[in-house]
């Protein structure tokens, strides 16, 4: 692999690295947002109040964003066993396109989804953790590839739920366009299972798994994998769950 493919790759992957710690950090200030409200016994619907929140982190232009929320454990709240909190807009149109999502959160209803089976929910209850979910088909809200990173809202020891944003695919590779763009060669951020989330290649489009690789090996810099008959340079990200191949 030259220097200059080299270079191209860190310098992507850092971008990679800036975009996610905006997004991590809009999460966390809205989980401690969110934490702050149902800080108390027995909590309810009406000590949500995060709708202005929602709406102010969808109409900033900085880091379009197509989705912003909290989505309650099982019980939590007092009175209702399920409740999903969560306003959607269309990343190009911003503020006149924010709605609330019209979730339907009565178990005993034929249009009924258990949330709580999903991975951008178990993930973070299961490890404490900020979680990447994608890029899938966000059949519910967007229709489009899309990120949902979530983190567990934790008072007290006691995990209340998740909350978190979606990040349409395009939307990354909208911000990331100059430099795939002038790349020498091929760049295509992965996530973990090497799912394309944004690239310079028309021949690895954003949802499609570029087979042949290794996983978690990735994510160490041991050996950079194959794909075919061609070498992949590889460069982890240091701060998100993702990657940046590399190849003439």
């Amino acid at each position: 692999m030259s220097s200059t493919m080299v270079t191209e790759a860190t310098g992507l992957a850092a971008r990679v690295d800036e975009l996610g710690s905006w997004v991590g950090g809009t999460v966390d200030e809205l989980v401690r947002f969110v934490a702050r409200q149902l800080d108390g016994p027995m909590p309810r619907r009406t000590d949500l109040d995060i709708e202005g929140h929602c709406r102010a982190l969808l109409e900033q232009r900085e880091f379009p964003l197509a989705g912003a929320g909290f989505v309650a454990e099982t019980g939590m709240l007092h009175d209702a066993p399920y409740w999903l909190e969560w306003w959607t807009a269309d990343p190009e149109v911003g503020a006149q396109s924010c709605r609330r999502l019209a979730a339907d959160t009565d178990p005993s209803s034929v249009g009924f989804r258990d949330y709580t089976e999903l991975p951008w929910f178990v993930t973070p209850r299961e490890t404490g953790l900020v979680h990447v979910t994608g890029p899938y088909v966000d059949y519910v809200c967007t229709d489009q590839h899309t990120l949902t990173v979530t983190q567990p809202v934790v008072v007290d020891g006691v995990f209340l739920g998740v909350a978190g944003v979606d990040v349409l695919a395009a939307t990354v590779e909208r911000l990331l366009r100059e430099r795939l763009d002038t790349a020498s060669g091929v760049l295509v951020v992965v996530n973990r299972v090497g799912r394309v989330v944004a690239s310079s290649d028309p021949e690895h489009v954003v949802g499609d798994l570029v087979r042949g690789l290794p996983d978690d090996e990735w994510f160490t810099g041991r050996r950079p994998g194959r794909a075919g008959d061609e070498p992949w340079g590889f460069v982890a990200c240091a701060t998100v769950p993702l990657g940046v191949l590399s190849r003439p």
